[in-house]
């Protein structure tokens, strides 16, 4: 009687996993999902969503189809399609002005170019002075 009990069970759960069967992601939802699950659960992302709009957190739980994170500002927790992410990055910044945040890259650009701004005159006077 167990060995039949046992068959049955297997095969209804069979034809429950056959039931909801997932469906292909598309290659930029794969490219998401592969930069998603290359973060470790609790690692802090920035998301960019296709309009513009981003969202920074940590990292809370990663399904076949989507992706949690808790999101720091504004401190909830937010479900999101791999469909519907246009970009992932790993870490997020501090808040900038106007109180959105910066990714750390987009800061390191600014300074740099902050400081070769400020380099270039000094370059241009060096080189002009003819003492």
């Amino acid at each position: 009687m167990r060995p039949l009990l046992v068959a049955l069970l297997v095969f209804f759960q069979l034809q429950l996993s056959f039931a909801h069967p997932q469906t292909p992601l598309n290659p930029a939802a794969a490219k998401v999902r592969a930069q998603v699950q290359a973060l470790p659960i609790g690692g802090e992302l920035t998301v960019i969503m296709p309009g513009g709009r981003e969202y920074h957190g940590n990292l809370k739980s990663i399904d076949s189809d989507s992706f949690s994170l808790r999101e720091v500002d504004l401190k909830s927790e937010i479900t999101l399609r791999y469909e519907d992410v246009k970009n992932v990055l790993k870490g997020y910044g501090r808040p900038g002005f106007g109180g959105r945040r910066v990714h750390p890259r987009r800061n390191l650009i600014a300074g740099l170019c902050v400081i070769g701004g400020l380099l270039i005159p000094v370059i241009v006077a060096v080189a002009s002075d003819k003492s």
